[in-house]
């Protein structure tokens, strides 16, 4: 197809130079344009520039409209090439177009971008775009809830903070596989050294793209003709000496057959260490587990509890001991050393006594500041940074059949595997070892039967014990990923006319095994505290009681291969995508050719979970049970758009054009459902473009929320005072102003009325239940849009480049599938909005989601599940300033360089959110906390980067400045009068360099966090941190090399 050559010297940054600068293939081939023409098409080309935010760092006069981080090699002198502009499709559209303009607002960030970030996965490199909601990347931490999950180690987008799944990820347009049955798409899966840019657009695209489009595209478009050799390296860690990172990449490509086949081959190889909680001091004391490994017997586990008289006469016996306050029932734990002595926990405002097992060298064992119960810090155990290991291969073939066909193909393959860990597995509610009365180390123990002695009722109910299996080891799980996806299709101009098609199909397959390791069989450990195991293997035997359960005695090799266990779980998603489209002009109007876009498409999507035969019979104690499941969804869709030039250089202005589109798309498990747009673009003069649209876009359940497997174990609540059990003594519910409701609720649920004034849960998890949903239906989505770009037209070469640009994006989802959670379950049992339950009945829905242990008063099963409950609205604007000039424009000499200044700013206006229909709008913009939108939980009211670039020769050097404003804790959303405290404002500084050698070689290095910020405390948070938000891992560095043959 035509091409329009435009001297680089007159086009600002030109968008025609979305290319990398790093490519080889920028410029194909040139013809020159003149008159009216060539200064329209300048003007169109300059002002469509600003679309693309310059985020972390910014580029040399030569570099495209790419969003860069950081140094990336020097190039030429851009006023003295050309640049040519062929006909391509931007992200948001179907229809191929030379003026590069977009009616959407749409970023580009480059290759070099990305390189220079020294970031060592996707998703830490394009999250510290103030667009998106994670700037440290979502699979950081380690899997603290231990639960069966499909996505560990896995690495996501998060657009506007509506989850992963509302943001759809592209390769060159097209879809690529699910990486879980979520519909998340793994970065990890693309290899960086196959990238020549990023779009990135705001707001609906399903009429261009189809279901999940609702916050915004992410398209990763790859090199193309590279002729050559490249290698490059990688090195990183950080100043603490850990968490080495190591990237290695081998691109090589050529044409052959004359010239008609061109092929591009790469390799890529990184991993990453893992970093402990237990080396960092934010980490050491967080997440307390009050299980110590002697075990302890909680309330209501006794079958009647021992009197305060019985446990203070044995605890008389021993030195330096307290007697335990009050008379009659004893409403503490009980557990038992490893010597045999009592000790007292959780015995309510009375501090530990007795215990004596600090010496024993576990890891995050410890007293509580407040003296009242033994935990273990859990956060010494899991992984602050996940280790990973990656391997891509991709292989990209384009053939030209004939002068107007050409046939191509693309390979992508991705093998990964990660591999987490956390504390020992432990015993407790839903999941309770129960020791027999006739356990000789029941009967043996004179402190165990003396308190027996005093129960009121005597029963012969075995001892429920609360138990860290510390025997057992730390659990960890391996994650191991293989990805596969096909590419093969036509493309060209049918003949005779200026139409353009593409026609394709695509295969894509995700292989996952995830092992498990050291959980514990339930039932196996369970004949050993019943004396009736019988077991004799290669590491010894295990018969009887075998094992004593009371204290920390190490368990017998043999009894350890007995009870011990791995599970071994498998998954795979599959994907098949057919279609067939055709582009271009189907006539002339005065203002220029009307254009059009038409297609169909066929997408198939299934999955298939098959877990261990242990956990789907319920025998893992240390890790969720699932069942196993699967489901298969299928689309056929209709697509179309138009694109209407309504005047050229008229009265009005330069030119107005506008968009519209059209999908319907028909599910086959619900029916059809429609997506559309109507999008303007606006040039009133010809350095100012403003541009706005409405879109309908439709996000379809995944197979995960329609099928997800039925999970069993432990779901977290929170911690008091302003999360966890609303019973609980130290809740702030307690002290309301509806104190004396929440007691009655209490008491009507089945807290014991004697042990209501002392009561205490002890953990932040409660034992219950989750799965998928196959009623739901797909989410619907407005959002609008409207903003402008200005390149003001300075004549002088210290402004010529200043470029703004502003646009105002507002998202407004409903029937948003949410998952219950029991954060969400719990505090509206207890009316924490006012209008839940007002009455405070225990009959109500809330209510009835939870049950407790009429004896302990503990929640002893909950359950969870996603339904069609929600609306969101979020809405704000991105702003950008971007100048860049030569020194000499100061007077200076014209050798000492340029420099370039970029900042882009976030202001989000507000991210509304009602949970459930009917319930209030809570506005959450400018808070941290809140996960009920996407595990994203911090939505700042300001987010900014601000970089200031110095090049010279091929030298360049940029320091960037990210700022993360300040927030209130979500408590205050609801309750202004809450006194949690929320974070202050955040601000990191990177600083990067490069050199291009001879033009072949070029050397990177940096460092990221120079400050070595500690994250910030957020109450509440299982991690008591946003890890997504903020770096963990602190101040870091990279060096590499890149050389080109």
């Amino acid at each position: 197809m035509p091409a329009i050559k435009i001297g680089a010297n007159r086009m600002w940054l030109g968008r025609a130079a979305m290319i990398n600068r790093d490519s080889d293939d920028s410029c194909a081939e040139r013809v020159t344009a003149t008159g009216r023409a060539w200064r329209n098409a300048c003007s169109q080309l300059a002002i469509s520039t600003a679309l693309a935010t310059c985020l972390l760092t910014v580029v040399t006069p030569a570099s495209a409209q790419e969003q860069t981080s950081g140094a990336a090699a020097p190039t030429e002198d851009p006023s003295k090439a050309e640049v040519t502009v062929d006909e391509v499709i931007i992200t948001g559209s179907r229809i191929a177009r030379r003026d590069y303009q977009s009616s959407s607002p749409i970023v580009t960030v480059g290759e070099g971008t990305l390189s220079a970030a020294g970031q060592p996965t996707l998703d830490r490199a394009i999250g510290q775009m103030p667009q998106f909601a994670a700037a440290q990347g979502l699979a950081q931490v380690g899997d603290v809830q231990a639960r069966t999950g499909f996505s560990g180690g896995q690495s996501y987008s998060d657009l506007r903070g509506l989850g992963s799944n509302r943001s759809l990820v592209l390769l060159d347009g097209r879809r690529l596989v699910a990486s879980n049955p979520n519909g998340s798409i793994d970065l990890n899966t693309i290899p960086t050294s196959m990238i020549g840019n990023v779009e990135v657009i705001t707001g609906g695209a399903s009429a261009a793209y189809g279901s999940d489009a609702i916050a915004g595209v992410v398209n990763f478009k790859l090199r193309r003709k590279f002729d050559g050799v490249e290698l490059s390296y990688r090195r990183g860690g950080t100043t603490e000496g850990d968490a080495a990172t190591n990237q290695f990449s081998l691109v090589m490509g050529s044409d052959f057959a004359d010239d008609r086949g061109s092929a591009i081959l790469a390799y890529e190889y990184a991993d990453r260490a893992a970093v402990k909680g237990s080396t960092r001091p934010f980490f050491q004391n967080i997440r307390l587990l009050a299980r110590p490994p002697e075990g302890i017997i909680e309330v209501g586990q006794f079958g009647s509890q021992p009197t305060i008289a019985a446990v203070n006469a044995i605890l008389a016996g021993y030195p330096n001991t307290t007697p335990i306050s009050g008379t009659g029932q004893y409403n503490g734990a009980i557990g038992i050393n490893t010597d045999g002595t009592m000790f007292t926990t959780l015995a309510g405002s009375n501090c530990v006594q007795n215990y004596r097992g600090l010496d024993q060298g576990l890891l995050g064992l410890g007293i509580t500041n407040n003296c009242r119960q033994i935990s273990v810090a859990l956060g010494n155990y899991f992984s602050v940074q996940v280790p990973l290991e990656k391997h891509n291969a991709m292989a990209s073939f384009d053939y030209r059949v004939t002068e107007d066909i050409t046939a191509y193909a693309l390979f992508n393959f991705m093998r990964s595997s990660a591999r987490d860990s956390t504390s020992p597995g432990s015993s407790g509610p839903g999941k309770y070892f129960r020791v027999p009365l006739n356990s000789p180390f029941v009967t043996g123990n004179a402190a165990l039967q003396q308190l027996l002695a005093s129960r009121p009722i005597q029963t012969t109910t075995p001892l429920a014990l609360t138990k860290l299996l510390a025997f057992a080891g730390p659990r960890e799980q391996t994650f191991e990923y293989n990805v596969y996806q096909a590419v093969a299709g036509l493309r060209g101009q049918l003949p005779g006319t200026e139409l353009n098609f593409d026609v394709y199909g695509s295969y894509g397959r995700t292989d996952y095994q995830n092992i498990q390791f050291n959980d514990v069989s339930k039932a196996a450990f369970q004949t050993i505290m019943d004396g009736t195991a019988n077991y004799t293997g290669a590491a010894g035997s295990c018969i009887g009681f075998a094992y004593n359960p009371f204290g920390s005695s190490p368990i017998s090799a043999g009894c350890r291969q007995y009870a011990v266990r791995n599970n071994h779980n498998s998954n795979t998603t599959e994907q098949t995508v057919f279609e067939a489209s055709v582009n271009g002009p189907l006539f002339t109007l005065p203002a220029g050719a009307l254009s059009f876009a038409l297609g169909v498409g066929y997408r198939s999507n299934s999955f298939e979970y098959e877990p261990d035969a242990a956990l789907a019979r319920g025998d893992t104690p240390s890790f969720d049970s699932s069942v196993p499941t699967g489901g298969k969804q299928t689309v056929k869709e209709v697509f179309g758009e138009l694109s209407i030039p309504v005047f050229k250089d008229w009265v009005l202005g330069e030119s107005l054009t506008l968009d519209l589109g059209y999908r319907y798309a028909e599910y086959d498990g619900f029916g059809g459902v429609s997506a559309y747009k109507a999008d303007v673009t606006y040039e009133p003069i010809g350095n100012l473009l403003i541009r706005g649209g409405f879109q309908r876009s439709i996000r379809a359940p995944s197979l995960g929320e329609l099928f997800a497997p039925t999970i069993t174990g432990s779901n977290a609540i929170g911690a008091p005072p302003t999360a966890g059990d609303p019973c609980d003594s130290r809740s702030v519910y307690r002290t309301g102003a509806a104190a004396s409701q929440v007691q009655a609720l209490c008491l009507a649920q089945g807290v014991p009325s004697a042990i209501y004034p002392t009561f205490v849960y002890t953990n932040d998890t409660v034992f219950g239940s989750s799965g998928g949903n196959p009623n739901l239906t797909p989410e619907n989505a407005d959002s609008f849009t409207i903003g402008a770009v200005y390149k003001p037209s300075f004549s002088h070469p210290l402004f010529s480049t200043l470029n703004m640009s502003i646009d105002y994006y507002k998202i407004s989802i409903t029937d948003a599938i949410g998952n219950l959670s029991l954060t969400t379950i719990i505090p509206r049992c207890f009316n924490s909005d006012g209008v839940s339950n007002p009455t405070y009945s225990k009959d109500n829905v809330f209510c009835q989601q939870f049950v407790r242990d009429t004896n302990s008063g503990a929640i002893s099963f909950a359950r969870e599940g996603a339904l069609n409950i929600a609306t969101y609205e979020t809405d704000g604007i991105d702003a950008q300033v971007e100048w860049g000039f030569a020194l000499e424009a100061l007077g200076l000499p014209e050798n000492w360089g340029s420099v370039r200044i970029n900042t882009v700013v976030t202001h989000l206006l507000g991210f509304e959110v009602a949970s459930l229909p009917g319930s209030p709008v809570l506005d959450y913009a400018g808070s941290i906390g809140n996960s009920s939108v996407s595990p994203q939980i911090a939505h700042p009211t300001w987010k900014a980067n601000t970089s200031v670039g110095y090049a010279n020769g091929p030298f360049t050097v940029t320091a960037t400045w990210r700022y993360i404003g300040e927030m209130i804790h979500q408590d205050k959303v609801a309750n202004p009068a809450s006194s949690t405290p929320g974070v202050p404002a955040y601000n990191y500084f990177d600083l990067n360099a490069a050199l291009r050698i001879s033009g072949r070689y070029d050397l990177t290095a940096g460092f990221t966090n120079l400050t070595n910020e500690e994250p910030p405390f957020v109450s509440g948070q299982p991690l008591t941190t946003d890890s997504a938000t903020y770096d963990i891992i602190g101040r870091t560095f990279f060096v590499g090399v890149k050389a080109r043959f």
